[in-house]
């Protein structure tokens, strides 16, 4: 079974079909609300396959997101939101409807490989190496095309067969990363690093230590 296809450039929307959305009365009264649907619409574009699906819109403060499994609604924490969590739990609504395979990692995964734009952060459930997250200021474009071109592989890796995608994308990353930006190799511990002390040498001819 092919994978959804991925998209490659923004593809824009008549005004008379911009994507429906429908906030929850706690989201209508929040602030952010017009800032949560602006951000939702423009993720949206990416996705097609929810053309003429009216999608309901909740707050929540528990998490970054969560998605319906039985119906078309997704619940978005305003506090720092982002186009890969929008994504994420407009991956589940996909999830819904059989085009993406199930799961947490498939979703990061599927929302990874859509569209470079929609990158920019790292995911939360596929593994990454830890000295990934500590370059990611200083690294991010970098970080954010590789993230988007080895998604795009490991989906094709699975339209071609390969049933541990999911782990290919781990491994194949994280050799990557580490082909950028080889492990530091420690320097040797002083004995105050470790924890030890050396004895002072007596002089007995001056009566000090040194």
């Amino acid at each position: 079974m092919k994978s959804a296809p991925q998209l490659d450039l923004l593809r824009g929307r008549d005004e008379d079909r911009r994507p429906d959305l429908a906030p929850t009365p706690p989201l209508a009264r929040h602030p952010s609300c017009p800032r949560v649907l602006d951000r939702i619409r423009r993720v949206r574009l990416f996705f097609p396959e929810l053309d003429g699906i009216s999608i309901r819109v909740g707050l929540t403060r528990a998490a970054a997101g969560f998605a319906a499994r039985e119906e078309f609604m997704v619940w978005m924490n305003p506090s720092g939101l982002t186009l890969h969590t929008i994504a994420h739990e407009l991956t589940h609504l996909l999830q819904n409807l059989g085009h993406v395979p199930k799961g947490e990692k498939s979703a990061d995964l599927f929302a990874l490989a859509r569209h470079r734009t929609l990158v920019d952060e790292i995911p939360c459930y596929l593994k990454v190496p830890r000295p990934v997250r500590a370059a990611w200021p200083e690294r991010r474009e970098e970080i954010e095309r590789l993230l988007h071109r080895t998604a795009r592989e490991a989906v094709q890796e699975r339209d071609n067969g390969c049933r541990t995608y999911l782990r290919w994308f781990e491994r194949t990353f994280a050799d990557r990363w580490f082909e950028l930006a080889p492990p530091r190799v420690p320097s040797r511990p002083t004995t105050t690093q470790l924890g030890l002390s050396i004895p002072r040498r007596a002089l007995p001819d001056h009566g000090t230590w040194t």
